[in-house]
């Protein structure tokens, strides 16, 4: 299978075939005029020699080299910006085709990776393969036509002396093999050792107030010193490829000039070339060493970009374990949706032990239900079954009497909402967090909303009201605020069905009762399904289902479920004596 990467490469490339063949073709235009300089320089050079040269000739030809200067000043005006923009436009593509590959992935996928991990390859990779699509393109190119060219007029001047001068690149091209292999290594461990700083200094900002609440400020030191001098150690390895690799092939080049003055001198001084042929030909084997130079650089850069390119490709190659169908059914219109749930068993990726055991349940359209149970009996894992956060087994989850799998995950999570126990904020104003899923929100419905969640008056003596800038995560606000601007962020898009994770935890039970209430006037013929760990805060639902170890263990409401004296009954007591002891 071709690589994504290069595939992104390949489609730019035919999209702006245009401006990268007028860029080459100027940059070699470039090296032709370049490589016409020394010519100029050996008419002059013959013309002292012999006595031939006059003012007038010597003007001509100073003239000639101004011309031929000026004219490379403007084909790299010309080539620069074609060239080195393709190396930007395709940086801006891989960007995109990386933040929208791992936006639609599942959750269990970015769970596994690192953010810091993904920021690496989406910063410091992507940098690597524009270089190489940039400076390694050009740089390529312009040693490729630059030696030709120079060894073209080397061979015209004297093919014995070019024979000569060129023995030692036999030797270039096998160190260039050697080493490429070594650098290729290299350049893919520090990489890796890159991602690793990255995240580690990613989590140790975003914990900032637990660090300095526990006082491991030394503690978070010391590992990324750890880090740190893995990252040292690895691109010291590296400088050691590099370091040999380089002075080496100044060493082969160096010694083709070495051969040019052995050999060539004596030749122009017995006439065999003049001596404007030797300055010419000393001039060409200067140019043929930048080729050389340029082979082990290119090299450098090809070899990082390749290491670098693997990684992205990771990313671009990943397969998410949710997607649409390939011909997605529409939802019902024209009623109101329920929920079911029909023997519903779902196991975590790489886990041997169900979290999820046969569950079957129905929350009809407009009902009011609870999903109870202690911790790690499966509530939030089927909340995440029933939007497709997490894929269920086929046949197992309907909306409006369809399948959830055969519906686009857009549509589905159009017509239900859920609301986490984590209140994730953006750092933007309040306005901005309320109006994720309806921009042209009204101010009217903004504070219904707010009113709603048990946040308006609170939100209207924030300095600026709605236009208040939050912080950070919302860092600004306390848990339980932020909590109830997550539920009204929710209630203003007014959704058919509601799932609430237990998305009140750091509210006190008195404002949470409130805030349920209001919602239970506030949802009339829609339905809502709620988690939460304070039972009496879910005694209202008409329908209580109660998880056990993933399993539905009981359902019914909450006088059923306290006469049947099981699982319900007990975590009720337990709680009560709690709330008891508490007081």
């Amino acid at each position: 299978m071709a690589s994504p990467g290069l595939t992104i490469l390949k489609d730019l490339a035919r999209r702006r075939w245009w401006r990268l063949s007028i860029g080459l073709a100027a940059l070699v235009a470039v090296d032709l005029a370049q490589l016409y300089v020394p010519r100029l320089i050996k008419f002059a050079v013959d013309q002292l020699t012999s006595g031939s040269a006059t003012a007038r000739s010597l003007l001509i030809l100073g003239l000639g080299v101004l011309g031929l200067a000026a004219l490379m000043a403007v084909l790299r005006i010309i080539w620069r910006p074609l060239l080195f923009g393709y190396a930007r436009a395709a940086e801006r593509d891989f960007r995109g085709r990386l933040f929208d590959k791992i936006q639609g992935m599942h959750v269990g996928y970015l769970s596994e990776q690192p953010p810091g991990e993904l920021m690496a390859r989406a910063t410091n990779d992507l940098n690597n393969i524009r270089m190489a699509a940039g400076m390694g393109l050009v740089a390529g190119i312009d040693g490729f036509f630059m030696g030709l060219a120079a060894l073209g007029f080397m061979l015209y001047i004297s093919p014995l002396l070019t024979l000569l001068a060129i023995l030692p690149m036999p030797a270039v091209v096998l160190l260039t093999r050697v080493q490429s292999r070594r650098m290729h290594q290299s350049y893919t461990d520090v990489q890796e050792s890159f991602s690793a700083i990255t995240e580690q200094v990613r989590e140790a900002l975003s914990g900032i107030r637990l660090i300095k609440a526990y006082g491991l400020a030394g503690q978070e030191l010391g590992r990324l010193a750890r880090h740190g001098q893995r990252h040292l150690r690895l691109n010291m390895g590296l400088a050691k490829v590099l370091g040999l690799f380089f002075p080496l092939m100044a060493l082969f080049t160096n010694l083709s000039l070495a051969v040019v003055l052995a050999v060539g001198g004596p030749m122009a001084v017995f006439g065999d070339i003049t001596a404007g042929d030797f300055v010419a030909f000393s001039a060409y084997l200067n140019m043929l060493t930048w080729p050389m130079m340029a082979l082990g650089w290119v090299t450098s850069l090809m070899q990082r970009a390749k290491a670098s390119l693997q990684r992205v490709d990771e990313i671009l190659e990943a397969r998410p374990q949710v997607s649409d169908p390939a011909s997605p059914l529409a939802i019902p219109s024209g009623r109101a949706l329920d929920l079911e749930v029909r023997d519903l068993s779902f196991a975590y990726p790489g886990e041997t032990r169900r979290a999820l055991k046969n569950i079957s349940l129905h929350l009809p359209a407009g009902g009011r239900a609870a999903l109870v149970g202690r911790i790690a009996s499966g509530k939030s894992t089927l909340l995440n079954m029933l939007t497709r956060l997490y894929e269920p087994p086929p046949g197992a989850v309907f909306l409006g009497g369809v399948d959830v799998r055969d519906l686009r995950q857009a549509d589905l999570r159009s017509q239900v909402a859920l609301v986490t126990q984590e209140a994730f904020l953006f750092s933007a104003t309040l306005r901005a967090n309320l109006t994720l899923g309806k921009p042209e929100a009204s101010d009217d419905e903004l504070w219904a909303a707010l009113a709603a969640a048990g946040m308006e008056q609170e939100a209207r003596e924030l300095p600026q009201g709605l236009e208040s800038q939050l912080g950070e995560k919302g860092h600004s606000l306390s848990g339980g605020q932020r909590q109830r601007l997550a539920l009204a962020r929710a209630l203003l898009l007014d959704p058919p069905i509601l799932l609430l994770d237990d998305p009140l935890s750091a509210v006190d039970t008195e404002t949470e009762g409130r805030i349920l209430a209001g919602l239970g006037r506030e949802r009339q013929g829609k339905s809502t399904l709620m988690v939460s760990h304070r039972l009496a805060s879910v005694a209202f639902a008409d329908r209580i289902f109660v998880l056990d170890q993933g399993r539905l263990a009981e359902e019914g409401d909450h006088r059923s479920l306290m006469a049947l004296g099981g699982v319900y009954h007990a975590l009720f007591a337990e709680q009560a004596l709690l709330a008891e002891l508490e007081e």
